[in-house]
């Protein structure tokens, strides 16, 4: 039987030395190649020219680690709609500060405001009919109310005047019929007041509640922030673009507030590992999971496809800048200084697990028992002592050359072709004038930026003389009718009122007709840049002379602070906080820098539907952009997309502990070197790497400053 096991150890030895197993020379610094799990009772064919070796039992760490990527992020809010609406538009772009409660996005509401306007008018009409009725009954209410007392009296003294001279005095009759008369004129008339003060007030607090509701439906229909912030992702949209509920539309984020987020990590792996620590600029922090209700879970990956968790910061790492690369780093077990050997040499036999070991030249089978493992070293419980040397796969000696681990930096360059882009543009028209317009000229080129107030285009507007007298003469007698009512004033205090009123539109109509006669040009209501130009105008089909309408599009213009360079990040490696530097040419072919802040957030940190396709947008200072936009336009006329070099640094990780790809073997995400001790013998030691550049991986754990490691 042992003969069986030794040819089955040996018949392994040489799968595994084909498919690159790890392994140790006496000779010292070898090459590590990694091995794969514990195998089953297998049968393989006889070994042909394989060679032997062997590796001595040594303690060393053994880790069961796993490492994620993480980001420091801003506490961020998603906004979304109760029910379905249609876009009008944006109150707020990415990086501009929103107050609680300040609107972020418009939706077309015009029906919804009309029924609004309408209920508003009716409630104010039924009122003031009201207000004319009471104050109408409450001045024929005395006369019923002195009617009533007097007959009253006339019937109480009716028989006195029986007594004098009655011919003189109405009948009994008469008076007890104009008593029951006012009485029931009287009654009636409060009877009428009062339900007709039951039925106002009734259908007030009626109006006033459908009122309430149809605010709060119209403030439903307005994305609302929920907190003081800055506007970070936003669901970009044209006008009248369909808005469907449970859809992010605009995330909100608190820069004060930070958080740790990576990719989705289940509760039981955090209760059941033993540390769970985030490594941010070098240094190790201890970080608290957030767990997640199952059914939002559920939710958040039916609708995104993808789930994030999110870590609580200790307060000595909120200062931590916003963007900034972090790992958290999960150990489920750690095995301190134990016995392993290389988890090739362990074949496992019917009655347990054995390896072979080496004594005065012989092979003697020794059954082990086994504890944790790392995919490459096995940890030995009992059956071998520190130094018993166990058969493995041959291994070629390389030459001793080493190198002392020290502290450094590693990061990722992100670079990548930018764009201009406008979220908010809208065309300058021609306005609506009095009388006849005429184009007359530009006054600005495309891609030029300008002030509040600037000249856009020139216009001609030729006057309708013969209406203005119209309307002079119109306003002449209404004034003259007015001065006649005015003449009696305590009478016609209504009509005046009214007629004050119309003199007012009247008035008012006639200015804006002189006012739209002088009009000669159109002015840029807002800083800004011209981004486009009507078609009449590129084609040359509109020139001097050439009459205009109403509201017919002319210039194109983007507000100055509501631009960016755009750049394409798919993998979501850019975040918000992330300062980029810009390089274009200027007019001159000189090559100038911008810097500029990522103000949108990468997937890890928001929804996929406000990741969208992975496109990033950079906020660059107004007076930058301005440089940046004119340079845009090339030498044919033409707007060129592709002018601006974006350079972003990623990933960047401080004062870690560096080593050199070159002295690393990693295998099944374990990574391994071969370290040299001060005695001059070498082993293979294990280490939990945080991540690595192009040319050195950085220690989370088990290497320190100082450490000699062998390399090729």
């Amino acid at each position: 039987m042992r003969r069986t096991a030794y040819v089955k150890v040996c018949e392994k030895a040489a799968v595994l030395f084909l498919t690159g197993c790890l392994g140790l020379s006496v000779a010292g610094c070898g090459q590590q190649e990694a091995g794969p799990h514990l195998p089953e009772e297998v049968t393989l064919l006889d070994p042909v020219g394989v060679g032997e070796s062997y590796e001595a039992a040594a303690r060393r760490n053994l880790y069961a680690a796993k490492v994620y990527n993480a980001q420091i992020c801003p506490y961020t809010e998603e906004y979304t709609l109760e029910k379905q609406m249609r876009f009008d538009s944006y109150a707020a772009l990415p990086g501009d500060q929103v107050k609680k409660g300040q609107t972020l996005i418009r939706t077309n509401l015009e029906a919804m405001e009309k029924q609004i306007e309408e209920t508003e008018k009716r409630m104010v009409r039924e009122e003031e009919e009201f207000k004319e009725y009471t104050e109408a009954a409450l001045k024929t209410l005395p006369e019923y109310q002195e009617s009533e007392i007097f007959w009253g009296g006339a019937l109480e003294r009716w028989d006195q005047w029986q007594e004098g001279e009655p011919e003189l005095y109405p009948s009994r009759f008469e008076c007890e019929r104009n008593y029951r008369n006012a009485l029931i004129a009287r009654q009636k008339l409060e009877e009428q007041l009062a339900q007709r003060t039951e039925l106002y007030e009734l259908d007030s607090q009626y109006n006033q509640l459908l009122l309430q509701r149809m605010y709060q439906d119209k403030d439903n229909c307005t994305v609302l922030s929920g907190q003081k912030g800055e506007v970070a992702n936003i669901r970009f949209m044209n006008y009248n673009d369909d808005m469907y509920p449970d859809n992010s539309m605009v995330a909100v984020i608190n820069p004060d507030r930070r958080v740790l987020k990576c990719e989705y990590i289940n509760k039981t792996q955090i209760s059941g590992a033993r540390e769970v620590y985030a490594i941010i600029g070098g240094k190790r922090y201890e970080v608290e999971y957030q767990p997640m209700e199952s059914g939002e879970y559920a939710r958040l990956e039916e609708r995104d496809g993808k789930v994030y968790s999110a870590f609580t910061l200790p307060e000595e790492a909120q200062d931590t800048p916003l963007g900034s690369y972090a790992v958290l780093v999960i150990i489920s077990r750690v095995g301190e200084n134990v016995l392993s050997v290389p988890k090739s040499a362990v074949f496992k036999e019917e009655e347990g697990y054995g390896v072979y070991v080496v004594r005065d030249g012989e092979r003697v089978y020794t059954p082990v028992v086994t504890g944790m493992q790392d995919g490459v070293y096995v940890e030995i419980l009992s059956g071998l002592e520190e130094g018993d040397r166990v058969l493995i796969e041959k291994d070629e000696p390389k030459a001793d050359k080493t190198v002392i681990l020290e502290r450094g930096s590693v990061s990722h360059e992100f670079s990548q072709t930018g764009v201009l882009v406008y979220p908010t543009q809208e065309w300058i028209t021609c306005p609506d004038l009095h009388g006849t317009v005429y184009f007359e000229g530009l006054a600005v080129n495309l891609f030029q930026p300008v002030k509040k107030g600037d000249v856009l285009f020139k216009i001609r507007v030729k006057a309708d003389q013969v209406e203005l007298e119209r309307k002079e003469r119109e306003l002449l007698r209404m004034r003259e009718r007015l001065a006649e009512l005015q003449k009696e004033p305590q009478e016609n205090e209504k009509a005046i009122e009214q007629w004050l009123e119309s003199i007012a539109e009247r008035e008012e109509l006639v200015a804006k007709m002189k006012e739209d006669y002088a009009t000669t040009e159109v002015r840029a209501p807002y800083d800004g840049i011209i981004t486009d130009l009507s078609w009449n105008i590129w084609t040359q089909n509109l020139g001097e002379g050439d009459l205009l309408f109403s509201g017919q599009s002319l210039v194109m213009l983007a507000k100055r602070d509501c631009n960016y360079i755009m750049v394409e990040d798919p993998n979501g490696l850019l975040s918000y906080g992330n300062e980029a530097e810009i390089e274009y040419q200027d007019l001159d072919g000189r090559t100038q820098t911008a810097a500029g802040q990522v103000v949108t957030l990468g997937p890890n940190c928001i929804s996929a539907n406000l990741f969208g396709e992975g496109e990033a947008l950079i906020k660059v200072p107004p007076e930058d952009l301005e440089n940046m936009a004119i340079t845009t336009i090339s030498g044919d006329g033409w707007w060129s997309l592709n002018t601006f070099h974006v350079t972003v640094t990623t990933r960047q990780m401080d004062n870690v502990v560096l080593v050199p790809k070159k002295a690393v073997t990693a295998y099944g995400g374990v990574t391994y070197v071969r370290q040299k001790l001060e005695d001059g013998s070498i082993i293979y030691q294990s280490f939990v790497a945080g991540g690595s550049d192009d040319k050195n991986y950085w220690v989370a754990q088990g290497l320190t400053e100082g450490t000699e490691v062998c390399i090729e």
